[in-house]
């Protein structure tokens, strides 16, 4: 599907709050210029493509608005995940909201509206990447565990029904702190995918096929 180069670069720009200026003097070239992309009054030749495609955190083939959504990771989940190590056997569970663009997801909790008894350690949100349909890397802050920032990796259900991985943070000056983490559509899924990680320490026999570890 092709959803055209000058929507890709406004809703990429905007996404990671890049003003036309600030875009423009990363990748050198006018303002002007910019508008003249998003508009698709003209298209940027193949060298300033690379470098929107590198501002932009996007391949070449994204920047020119060919992209695959066979699936649509957008919408409401439910993240759970394993507190730090001194607390193993405790867990949280928060609701999340995933905006999807591409190969890329934003997640909010702040998007969805508090519980009466939400805890305000458990809001997160973050930034992560698709892989070949496959696996889920990126970033987040939050969860009461990470720090100011901690990484996250997912292993994606084959129908992106569920995600299964872990969280990796600082803890003290010198040291790691890492635990398993899932999303799910249901939150009674996230719970049950939760628990089966920890009593397996990462295999997930419930997968189609083979059973998967994070």
């Amino acid at each position: 599907m092709n959803t055209g180069t000058g929507k890709v670069i406004q809703e990429r720009r905007r996404l990671l709050g890049l003003s036309q200026p600030a875009l423009a003097t990363a990748i050198g070239v006018s303002s002007r210029q910019i508008t003249r992309y998003e508009s698709e009054e003209q298209s940027p030749t193949l060298p300033v493509a690379v470098r929107l495609a590198d501002a932009l955190q996007v391949s070449l083939a994204e920047l020119a608005g060919i992209v695959d959504n066979r699936v649509d990771l957008a919408g409401r989940w439910w993240a759970a995940w394993q507190k730090p190590a001194n607390h193993p056997d405790e867990v949280e569970v928060a609701a999340v909201t995933i905006r999807h663009e591409g190969d890329h997801l934003m997640l909010d909790s702040a998007a969805e509206p508090p519980a009466p008894e939400a805890d305000p350690t458990t809001q997160m949100r973050g930034e992560m990447r698709v892989w070949e349909g496959e696996a889920l890397t990126g970033w987040m802050r939050g969860m009461d565990i990470a720090f100011p920032v901690g990484t996250i990796y997912y292993a994606l259900h084959p129908q992106g029904a569920h995600a299964v991985g872990s969280w990796t943070t600082k803890s003290g000056p010198d040291g790691l702190v890492r635990g398993w983490s899932v999303l799910a559509r249901e939150k009674s899924d996230a719970e049950k995918l939760l628990a089966e990680m920890l009593r397996t320490d990462g295999s997930v026999e419930s997968w189609p096929g083979p059973s998967r570890s994070a």
